[in-house]
């Protein structure tokens, strides 16, 4: 076999798989970008329930110190009635 020859196939299978892994690195790079939106959307959507999470919360202390006191006979008296029903 010549040196042309042989030169001619070796471009040849070269040329194949530097196609086939370009095409390999497409699909690969357009998964990528598929999963990074993904995560994208993901974080967004922890981001602002995270948010109304600490809304709920600062509602809920402010609510405490409005209403604390109705808190603390509520709590008395289910402990009252806790140690009611222990004695019987």
């Amino acid at each position: 076999m010549s040196d042309f020859a042989k030169m001619d196939i070796f471009f040849f299978v070269t040329t194949i798989a530097v196609a086939v892994l370009t095409v390999l690195l497409a699909v690969l790079i357009i998964y990528i970008i598929k999963i990074s939106r993904d995560i994208k959307h993901i974080t967004n959507k922890a981001r602002s329930e995270a948010e109304l999470i600490s809304q709920d919360l600062s509602d809920l202390r402010q609510n405490v110190k409005d209403h604390g006191a109705k808190l603390k006979y509520f709590a008395s008296f289910f402990s009252n009635l806790n140690k009611r029903s222990k004695k019987d």
